[in-house]
């Protein structure tokens, strides 16, 4: 059996939960679990058993698991940023806050925790705050759809359409042949600030 990478392996199924490839994300998950248990390997081994309860929306579960990750790998931006989003998907908003930004403070170059921290403050409607971190999302990594988008919904709940507009046509253009669902929500947004 060839080894595969399991840094690579757990990017590619950021990007499968975040384009709503929920089948896809469980068979790299159940490959990244038998790969890591594999070559003993505790760290990637917790991250992927933490990403298979968090399919599953346990994320009490999960938080286990992502904090055995911190304690092994203190600087990973990744389980962080998945760990405060547990916190944000129990309603514990101001912990995932915390949360986001410890990992923000130990991983400035991770995008996921920008557009994720942008995330929460939009769910919270705080739109200017959220707004700020999606650019900096974007400024790490220029085509990250997921902060485009959310940029034209901090926008559109702003109630300033034409910014909102620009956001979502440039997210439609990044997205399009990547994720059906999304392209779906990017037209009815869209079409939607047409009538």
């Amino acid at each position: 059996m060839q080894k595969i990478d399991l840094e690579k392996e757990r990017r590619i199924l950021d990007r499968e939960i975040t384009f709503f490839h929920f089948e896809k994300a469980k068979r790299r998950i159940t490959k990244g679990i038998k790969e890591s248990a594999a070559a003993n390997d505790i760290f990637f081994l917790s991250y992927f058993t933490a990403q298979n309860f968090i399919i599953r929306r346990d994320y009490e579960k999960a938080i286990k698991y992502l904090n055995l990750c911190i304690k092994l790998r203190p600087n990973d931006g990744c389980s962080y940023n998945d760990k405060a989003i547990c916190f944000a998907e129990l309603g514990e908003y101001e912990q995932a806050m915390v949360i986001f930004d410890r990992g923000i403070r130990i991983s400035r170059d991770c995008a996921s925790l920008y557009h994720n921290k942008g995330w929460l403050l939009n769910k919270l409607g705080k739109f200017k705050q959220s707004i700020i971190f999606f650019k900096k999302a974007l400024e790490l990594e220029s085509n990250r759809v997921e902060a485009i988008f959310s940029l034209g919904d901090s926008y559109l709940k702003m109630g300033d359409t034409q910014k909102a507009k620009k956001y979502f046509i440039s997210a439609l253009s990044e997205i399009k042949g990547k994720s059906a669902y999304i392209y779906k929500e990017i037209k009815n947004r869209l079409n939607g600030l047409q009538k």
